[in-house]
């Protein structure tokens, strides 16, 4: 038996709600891996924006990191940039204006995120940043719905599983001096630090809605 290479490919487009923050997508799917085989794969790669920590974490004596970074007119930032790597299965159904394809697949979570201090209210801290990679996996339901011949408005809905990764602080002092630590599951200090970064941490939502074009 022969196997050819798929018979279609797209390239598709969206945007929405990803990993607690806006954010957008690219993605090339190989569409009919073999006639008769309903399975396709996709590669694809997110950007999203977020609060890079938690507001809400307690720095010690009732303050939170929302108090100081109100009171300091800190700066604050977070984005993830999340690779993905998935298998679809096209299902047999008749009758309907869409076609639905479920699907499973890898992730890989690249999170960075911190704060700055343009006003200069903190006495000895210029910027502070944290970083961490995660692998996850992930699955979900893709609807689509055609406009035209080669052009199909695409729905996205599905969740992730990321496992708990090692996580690296740097702080710059106002001297533009560096330095940085890892912290790893099992470290101590772990447990409270991942409290306060926003990193996908175990099971979280996406939901986009774009486009594919099909070549």
């Amino acid at each position: 038996m022969t196997v050819g290479l798929a018979q279609r490919f797209s390239v598709e487009a969206g945007a929405g709600y990803i990993y607690s923050g806006l954010g957008g997508g690219l993605a090339v799917v190989a569409e009919d891996l073999a006639p008769g085989l309903p399975l396709g794969v996709r590669l694809g790669v997110g950007f999203a924006t977020s609060d890079g920590l938690d507001d809400g974490f307690d720095l010690g004596g009732g303050t939170t990191f929302g108090d100081l970074k109100q009171t300091a007119e800190l700066s604050e930032w977070g984005q993830n940039i999340a690779l993905s790597l998935d298998v679809l299965y096209k299902l047999p159904i008749q009758g309907l204006p869409v076609s639905v394809a479920p699907y499973a697949g890898v992730r890989y979570n690249l999170f960075s995120g911190g704060y700055t201090d343009p006003e200069d209210n903190l006495t000895t801290v210029k910027s502070g940043t944290v970083s961490s990679n995660a692998l996850g996996f992930g699955a979900g339901v893709r609807v689509a719905y055609p406009l035209m011949a080669n052009l199909d408005v695409v729905a996205d809905l599905g969740v992730d599983y990321f496992l708990q990764a090692c996580i690296t602080q740097t702080v710059v002092d106002d001297s533009n001096n560096s330095s940085s630590n890892t912290v790893c599951p099992g470290d101590t200090g772990y447990d409270d630090l991942n409290k306060f970064v926003t990193q996908p941490d175990g099971f979280v939502a996406k939901f986009r809605l774009g486009a594919a074009y099909r070549f």
